[in-house]
């Protein structure tokens, strides 16, 4: 089934009055947001796009970022969305992986477009350049194979190039069919949309709005700063953020009691939720349900949820949010050393399995076939499982809860940051292979919000190297300091001794 065709076109028909999208100061129906869909969609037509043809969108924030994702679903295109606060590099390269024959970009992004155009594109397509649609009939939605990808989407990745992974259009079905099965939101309600279309929890909030005839209500970057006045300003009743909103807005001493009266529901992800945040959160928002959800990319979206209870101890007691069970439909188990499911409170690390996981990595096989595994821990169940990384331990009470990484990747404000890219890249611009970095600072609800930095003789000051690594990587993966060493510590096997490195980090702390 059509994502496009399941969610909002069936509000276009039922409730096409009802508001849709509300962006730049401006609202639309859903009618009238279906028209500039069409006339986009007619424009795409006009490229002779093969179904499941990738199309990237360049923009953000803005009228034209959320119709070229309609109009892509609906054509049966993949949308690959670009973003224009990235480097202009780290965007052409994520372009060019992709293939992409077709971008549609945004007024906000032409200035930047103009910095990574080349050759590759053989259509530029933007909303003040289509003419009006002549029949004013709906389009109908295309029929497309459930093996087709939605959105692909590209993470930090190892050494030093963006991993593609392609989301196809039977995960984000199901993924919606999941989600709402476990919270069945009533018809109308008006949703946040805090996150960048390079980051997939932006889907999320797309299709489970309009799978709801809700309204998506789009903070300019401003509103990112004051996000409990803008949802208080838009009586907001569904909030979808990384835990982090949560936890500088506690600090900051804004996360007061009642203040958020309009909330129904409040879900968060993409990193550790703190059990201080959930309540003052809870506190704040004393009507609203209150989830923390869990899933990497390579699930769609999430697929395990742990609702906290506002009367239950349980959770209370621990300083991190449990990550729950999974999805219905979906499978999670903690595998030990020995490949086996490991017994409650054991340590292991978290497999996941079901139709929410993806085919793999784009033109990768030795990655996908590295993490993307055939094994049978469960008698009887599933036999293809998602290797996370992520360590956690079985709680009989509470479910899953989260314990730390295997490998070195970390979570920076809710973005997966593969450190060993930062390095690779600080390589580069130092001039030198003695480097380290460490995510810092830390702040008191123990999320990292940055990067730090160490390199043995550079070939140009750190100034300068923060300069180049600023042109090469998004903002969340930019180191905010690079201390120059005479030597990198070392361990007893001769492997740089990064305990000793975060000591010097909270020795300069203190």
């Amino acid at each position: 089934m059509n994502p496009y065709q399941n969610s909002f076109a069936r509000y276009v028909q039922q409730t096409p009055a009802a508001p849709a999208l509300w962006v730049q100061g401006v609202s639309y129906s859903y009618r009238e947001l279906s028209v500039v869909v069409d006339r986009l969609r007619v424009a795409l037509r006009q490229q002779a796009l093969a179904v499941g043809a990738p199309v990237a969108v360049f923009a953000a924030r803005s009228l034209t970022a959320y119709a070229a994702v309609l109009a892509c679903a609906a054509e049966g295109l993949t949308w690959v969305p670009l973003n224009p606060a990235f480097p202009a590099a780290r965007n052409q390269r994520m372009w060019q992986l992709s293939g992409a024959p077709v971008v549609i970009v945004g007024d906000e992004a032409r200035s930047q477009w103009h910095q990574i155009a080349d050759a590759q594109a053989t259509a530029v397509l933007s909303l003040q350049d289509l003419p009006a649609l002549t029949n004013d009939v709906p389009l109908d939605a295309v029929n497309v194979a459930d093996d087709y990808p939605a959105y692909l989407l590209f993470t930090s990745g190892t050494t030093g190039v963006p991993k593609g992974i392609p989301v196809p259009v039977s995960c984000l079905n199901a993924y919606l069919q999941h989600f709402s099965a476990l919270y069945p939101l009533p018809q109308g309600l008006r949703f946040t949309q805090l996150f960048d279309l390079t980051f997939d929890l932006s889907v999320h909030d797309m299709f489970v709005c309009w799978n709801s005839g809700g309204c998506l209500v789009v903070p300019a970057e401003a509103d990112l700063l004051m996000p409990l006045q803008f949802v208080r300003r838009h009586q907001i009743q569904v909030w979808f953020s990384v835990p982090s909103m949560a936890s500088i807005a506690k600090q900051s001493g804004l996360l007061r009691p009642g203040i958020l009266p309009s909330l129904q529901f409040a879900f968060f992800c993409g990193e550790a939720l703190p059990t201080s945040s959930a309540l003052a959160w809870m506190a704040a928002a004393p009507d609203a349900l209150v989830a923390n959800l869990y899933g990497p990319t390579e699930a769609t979206i999430a697929i395990t949820a742990y609702t906290l209870a506002r009367d239950d101890a349980a959770w209370q007691q621990r300083s991190v949010v449990p990550i729950g069970r999974p999805y219905p439909g979906q499978q999670a188990c903690v595998i030990n050393e020995q490949g086996q499911c490991a017994a409650p409170g054991e340590t292991g690390e978290l497999w996941l399995a079901g139709d929410q996981l993806t085919a793999g990595y784009l033109a990768d096989p030795d990655k996908t076939a590295a993490v993307f595994v055939e094994h049978e821990p469960l008698p009887g169940g599933p036999r293809r499982w998602y290797r996370t990384g992520d360590c956690a331990v079985l709680d009989p009470v509470v479910g899953l809860c989260y314990v730390g990484r295997i490998d070195r990747q970390v979570k920076i404000n809710g973005y997966r940051v593969e450190l060993q890219e930062v390095e690779h890249r600080l390589r580069q611009v130092a001039g030198t292979e003695l480097v380290a970095v460490l995510p810092h600072p830390q702040s008191a609800d123990g999320l990292y919000t940055g990067i730090a930095g160490f390199v043995v003789a550079p070939a140009h000051p750190p100034e300068q190297l923060l300069e180049a690594l600023r042109a090469a990587l998004p903002s969340y993966m930019q180191p905010q300091k690079i201390s120059v060493l005479e030597q990198l510590p070392v361990n007893a096997n001769g492997k740089t001794d990064y305990n000793q490195l975060r000591q010097w980090l909270s020795a300069d702390a203190g």
